[in-house]
């Protein structure tokens, strides 16, 4: 008697060996090997232990035969959960106590005759490709009382459609609740980040409420510093008329000859800036500088707080995308300038409606 896995490592001793056979019959009866390319018949072979045939890849068809039920092939266990293109299995008298087919569910064929130790056939019920089942001959006097399988022999067919149908319908199942789950993270995400949107949002109106303060507080400023001129001119000339329209427009007049040569050379400094960062990133994210300035500017000239929130988000993926190119600080150098200019810009504007409405007058 060899030891199964001894005898497999002296008869295929190569992976290559093992990737020709495509048949193998292992029999315990006197008898002449017979070896045809791809089928390997072998006779008088007793073998003991496990027999691991998980190398043989290519294995369709296999059969270990005992010498009836007085004389059980001595092969305790069988490994051919890796045996994927198996589709004929035909065991006879071996002493098994359980067989593992899992994972073969290419068998068409399945014969398994006077093994009157098996008790239990794992993934018979898998087996969606069977069309041939003998568990035990119908004119045997030996019935394998010890077995269990999940459906009566008589009727394996139409029971074995029905287990297929309840795996089916399992898979599916499954299915809907892989579904659901990933349904459950998306509107879970999904409300995360409308959470996220509100608190910009909150946040961008506890903004909006401070400037709107900072808004009253210039016009007390600007109410209290009219009032003090007026004060001022009665102290100076108490009998003369001072016009204070004129005064102001001479004082929007002089501040913009202060800040437009201001607002030019900060306009020229940031174009340097826009052109050093743009030689530094790749020709398809030139333009992404541009948009990303261009959306800091909608931004402040915006007032409505959800408005600013989908502009604020506009300026985080165009961050995002950059930043593989441009530090962080340099990008925020860039937007601090922008709003510099912007703001500058906007208080020229002003000062310039000022005048022109004093003119027109």
């Amino acid at each position: 008697m060899v030891k199964a896995q001894q005898w497999i490592n002296n008869n295929f001793s190569s992976q290559e060996n093992k990737d020709k056979v495509k048949k193998l019959c292992i029999r315990l009866k006197e008898g002449t090997n017979k070896i045809d390319q791809s089928n390997y018949e072998f006779f008088n072979t007793k073998l003991e232990g496990e027999l691991d045939l998980n190398g043989f890849k290519n294995l369709e068809d296999l059969a270990i035969w005992g010498n009836w039920t007085s004389t059980l092939h001595p092969i305790t266990n069988l490994k051919i959960d890796r045996c994927s293109k198996l589709q004929k299995l035909e065991i006879d008298c071996t002493s098994f106590d359980k067989l593992n087919l899992n994972s073969n569910q290419k068998i068409t064929t399945l014969i398994i005759r006077g093994c009157i130790n098996l008790q239990k056939i794992e993934g018979l019920e898998k087996l969606s490709n069977l069309q041939n089942l003998d568990i035990w001959p119908q004119n045997s006097k030996i019935l394998n009382t010890k077995l269990q399988i999940p459906f009566c022999q008589s009727n394996w067919k139409l029971e074995l459609g029905r287990i297929k149908e309840i795996q089916i319908l399992k898979e599916k199942v499954n299915k809907n609740e892989q579904q659901l789950n990933e349904l459950a993270k998306k509107i879970h995400s999904l409300e995360e980040k409308d959470k996220k949107n509100e608190q910009k949002i909150h946040s961008l109106e506890e903004k909006a409420k401070k400037n709107e303060q900072k808004i009253h507080s210039l016009e007390e400023k600007a109410n209290k510093n009219e009032q003090q001129l007026k004060e001022i001119a009665n102290m100076i000339s108490p009998n003369i008329t001072i016009d204070l329209d004129k005064l102001k427009q001479e004082i929007a007049r002089l501040t913009l000859n202060e800040l437009v040569p201001q607002a030019q050379k900060k306009k020229s400094e940031l174009e340097q800036q826009i052109n050093d960062a743009k030689n530094k990133v790749e020709g398809s994210f030139k333009n992404i500088i541009g948009l990303l300035l261009e959306t800091q500017k909608k931004i402040l000239g915006e007032n409505d707080p959800p408005v600013q929130a989908q502009l604020t988000g506009q300026v985080n993926a165009y961050l995002s995308v950059l930043e593989g190119n441009l530090s962080k600080q340099e990008l925020q150098a860039l937007l601090d300038e922008k709003t510099k200019l912007i703001q500058l810009e906007k208080q020229i504007d002003e000062l310039r409606r000022t005048t022109n409405q004093k003119s027109a007058k």
